[in-house]
């Protein structure tokens, strides 16, 4: 069954305009599992705007996926007004015991980070990432990372991130 997007999708025709002066009400919480097909139209919208294709079925098979990982992928929902303004989707890599170290701890990695176009610049982005550096405090996590592009650096150390260690990919398929 193909579920319909719960929101109009970007426009290919070029960027929409941004709401600052409208919306100063940004909320963050926790996606929950009714929250299911919210997070797959997200991440449908991030997809097209980073240049994907849509699918037939993506949202139902995107849905079912998430769901079934809901406790290792801590995700959360910003909302703008009464629209869905973005999402930031998290792994949970819980530490396994190592010798010298305590037992706990954990790095909650960022994966999956987006603010609608018609959305950015009014803080949905800092306010994502704060609800998660605050999740991941309450949780006893040792750290939280991410990968930051040149937009999105100053929002990122403003929270308190820094620079660390240089990463690299090798792309399997």
């Amino acid at each position: 069954m193909l579920c319909p997007v719960p929101y109009p999708l970007p426009s290919r025709a070029g960027p929409a305009a941004c709401l600052t002066a409208a919306v100063t009400d940004v909320r963050t919480r926790p996606a929950g599992p009714d929250d299911a097909l919210v997070v797959a139209g997200l991440t449908l919208q991030c997809a097209l705007h980073r240049g994907g294709a849509p699918e037939p079925g993506f949202l139902d098979r995107y849905a079912r996926a998430w769901s079934a990982q809901l406790r290792t992928r801590p995700t959360w929902i910003a909302e703008a007004g009464d629209q869905h303004a973005g999402y930031l989707q998290a792994t949970l890599l819980p530490d396994l015991p190592w010798p010298g170290r305590r037992d706990g701890g954990g790095v909650l990695l960022v994966d999956t980070f987006f603010v609608r176009p018609t959305h950015r610049g009014i803080g949905v982005g800092e306010h994502l990432l704060r609800a998660a550096v605050e999740w991941a405090r309450t949780q006893g996590l040792g750290e939280v990372r991410m990968a930051a592009g040149t937009h999105t650096r100053p929002m990122v150390e403003r929270v308190g991130m820094r620079p660390h260690e240089a990463a690299y990919h090798l792309e399997l398929r």
